[in-house]
This record gives structure tokens, sequence and C-alpha cells, in this order.
């Protein structure tokens, strides 16, 4: 499936497109890439994933604004995503997995880059697995989940999420998190089942610390540096779509 890599970093280069227009309330219906900065259309060569980004030296060919790190980390995550996706995952599965992982890729776009998470991409897809879960007894199922695994991997992402944040506003008088955390753990829950939810909040709040750790240690102030919680549980849901049966054989 190696082959497959250059159409993978391309369908990168298309979620980076997405995740910006719905950050940015831009419309579809444009056929041209512009630069954010001088608004000038980007000509075909200097759209080519990864390479153009170096070719460049990270800056506008117009305006010579840096070009955001995030773009080439993008393609290069749904490349090596995808991928996994072809090696780890049986192929009747291609398809609901496909749009799950583009949609946790869009998502670690748009928090990392403005700390928003829009629904589009977490509780407007939820009826999908509810409608693939219908096929689990079928001779091809579409999903590896029940329909009572899907219900009660949404509602434990949502609620378990829920009733963190209210505690630490009974704690801190703050929310801890945005309303967008809350509906990716149940979007995450509802593709994953339970399992999948729990092993995603683990593991994204594992990772979550860390980086907090790093930063602290780099003598960046926590109320002066957020820390989107979504990509970390989006990076927790990768692991365990990939790595499940491993990940259940340590653990239980």
């Amino acid at each position: 499936m190696w082959y497959l890599i250059p159409l993978f970093l391309c369908w990168g280069s298309f979620l980076n497109v997405i995740a910006y227009r719905l950050i940015h309330d831009l419309s579809f219906k444009e056929s041209r890439s512009i630069c954010p900065s001088c608004h000038h259309a980007i000509n075909w060569y200097d759209l080519l994933p990864i390479i153009s980004w170096i070719m460049l030296k990270r800056r506008c060919r117009h305006c010579q604004q840096p070009i955001s790190l995030l773009y080439p980390l993008i393609e290069l995550l749904t490349a090596i995503s995808l991928f996994g996706m072809t090696h780890y995952i049986i192929p009747t599965y291609w398809p609901i997995y496909f749009i799950f992982i583009s949609a946790l890729i869009i998502t670690i776009r748009t928090d990392l880059e403005t700390m928003q998470i829009s629904r589009l991409v977490t509780l407007c897809l939820i009826p999908l697995p509810i409608i693939a879960s219908l096929t689990f007894y079928s001779s091809y199922p579409l999903i590896p989940l029940r329909l009572s695994s899907v219900l009660l991997g949404a509602s434990f992402g949502y609620f378990v999420l829920w009733l963190i944040n209210k505690l630490f506003f009974w704690y801190a008088k703050q929310d801890g998190m945005g309303q967008g955390d809350l509906d990716l753990l149940a979007t995450i829950g509802a593709f994953t089942g339970l399992t999948g939810a729990w092993f995603s909040l683990v593991i994204g709040s594992i990772s979550g610390a860390t980086a907090g750790l790093i930063l602290i240690g780099l003598r960046r102030s926590p109320t002066n540096h957020l820390l989107p919680f979504g990509p970390f549980l989006a990076l927790g849901a990768l692991i365990f779509i990939f790595f499940q049966d491993k990940l259940l054989n340590l653990f239980f």
C-alpha cells in the first residue's frame, strides 16, 4: 500500500483546506486556495503536499509571510494515519474509519489553531456509526460495534467529561474544558465504543499532561499558553483504533 501515500498526502492537504474554511467561516464554493495573509490565489505548484512548503522555505511566494507548520504536519499525520488504516484495519471497515480518521485530523487542526472544534466533524457524524452498526450481524459489517455499543460509547464519552467539567467548575469556579471536547469524546465513543472512549480519555489525559509539563519546563505560563485537549483525545482515538488488541491484552 506504499503507492497510496502520495494520495494520502494530497487528502491531508484537502483536510487542511476544510479545517481552515470551517474555523474561518469561509464558503466551500471557493475553488481556489488563497494565502491567508495577502489573499493571493495560490498556484497549483505551490500546493504540493510538504514539498511546496519546503521549496518555498515556509513562506508565501507573493507576500513572504510565514506558512504555518500545521500544513505539512497535518499532511504527514494524514498519510501516516490512513496508511495505518490500510495496515491494521480490515477492508470492510475502511469507509467508516476513513471518515472517522479524517474528522479527527480536521479536529486536531482546528483545535490547535483556534481552540475550536466544529460540530460538523463531531456530533453531526454520530448517525453514521449508528447506521453502520445495524450491519453488525451481516456477512460484511461496516463497523465492529453493535448499536448498543455505539450508543453506550457516545453517552459515556459525553457525560464523563461533562461530570469532570462540572466538578472542576465547582472547585475552581471556571470551566476546565470546552464544549467541543465533550462533543469530540462522544463522537469517539460512537465510533469506538465505551472501551475506545475510555482509552482515548486515558491516553489523551496522559499525553496532554506530559505536554503541559514540557511547556512548564520551557517556562511558558499555562495561563498565557492554553493547551487544547481535543488533539490529545484525537491522538488517543487514533492509537486505540490501530492498537486496540495490544492495549486490551496489556490492560485486561
